[in-house]
């Protein structure tokens, strides 16, 4: 019978990880690293940086937004949950996270802990609807629209954060409304509610949503969202940010993504379609958005053109 060999028992995986992490470039807690004798104090002096109190990094590293965010949990601690645009980052959604968590980090605690710059605490009176997301606790998508809709001024902007949850944040207006229900009595939640109605799922920027909003405040044929236009073979010509099938009256916002020389060569082709397919589309920029009158006067003018005639 062959010899048996022991195989020596390795460092459990929970510290392998550990170790990873701190030459990896990811934040850490510096007490469990002494504890654990990873680091010495000359390490930190001469090799890392403090994040937070007790978070540190390595000299070296770049945090991207997601280390951002780990770090702002790890000061928090365990019991904390990571809310509002950080959650909304780490659910995926495309625009509000990233430029929240630019300003701060907001953590739910059930006890009230003086934050350091970067970090906003609110403490809870019963633990938020949360999941965990590589070990940490993150409120839920449902939970995370409300936070984000209720802490923006602008009903516009919070509208805007809805529809972009909705679409890429993992969530809808049923779930959010559910979780509205479950959150009665707490500030800004009936505020929610009402702006539930407004929402639409298919808008696929602030803008989009902003330019939506503006026109479902006129006297004008109602918009939908994301028209899709085909030629008599089907196939698409265009998709169309808002578009009103009956009158042929079509809204195109112009972002960033429309200046590159390719972009503007198709949405050229694209609007000699669309008229040739007896369309009046008309491309609408940021400018635009920040004067709605003369926005509604540029719009009520392709409506005209099409026919319509406003009825006292």
């Amino acid at each position: 019978m062959p010899p048996t060999h022991s195989v020596p028992a390795g460092p459990p995986r929970r510290e392998a990880a550990f170790v990873r992490a701190i030459y990896g470039g990811e934040p850490f807690l510096v007490t469990s690293a002494l504890a654990a004798g990873i680091l010495t104090r000359q390490d930190l002096r001469t090799r890392f940086r403090r994040l937070h109190p007790r978070v540190y990094v390595r000299e070296s590293a770049e945090l991207d937004t997601a280390q951002t965010i780990r770090a702002a949990w790890l000061w928090g601690g365990p019991r904390s949950v990571i809310c509002g645009g950080a959650a909304g980052y780490l659910a995926g959604e495309a625009y509000f996270g990233a430029e929240l968590v630019r300003d701060s980090v907001q953590l739910w605690r059930p006890t009230w802990r003086s934050p350091p710059p970067g970090i906003v605490v609110r403490k809870w009176t019963t633990t938020p609807d949360h999941l965990l997301w590589q070990g940490m606790a993150v409120t839920t998508t449902a939970r995370t629209a409300i936070d984000l809709a209720r802490h923006l001024t602008s009903d516009v902007r919070a509208v805007a954060a809805l529809d972009s949850m909705c679409r890429t944040g993992g969530t809808d207006p049923d779930a959010i409304a559910a979780a509205a229900f479950a959150m009665a009595g707490q500030t800004g939640v009936r505020r929610v509610l009402g702006l539930l109605p407004a929402v639409d799922p298919l808008a696929e920027s602030p803008k989009e949503s902003e330019l939506r909003l503006i026109m479902g405040a006129t006297d004008l044929p109602v918009f939908e969202s994301q028209v899709e236009v085909r030629d008599e073979s089907g196939a698409l010509v265009s998709r169309l940010d808002l578009g009103n099938r009956r009158w042929k009256v079509g809204l195109q916002y112009d972002g960033n993504e429309h200046l590159t020389r390719a972009r503007r060569d198709g949405d050229s082709v694209a609007m000699l379609r669309l008229a040739s397919l007896g369309w009046e589309v008309r491309r609408v920029t940021q400018g635009l958005l920040h004067t709605p009158r003369t926005l509604t006067r540029f719009v009520r003018g392709a409506f005209e053109k099409q026919g319509w005639e406003h009825s006292v």
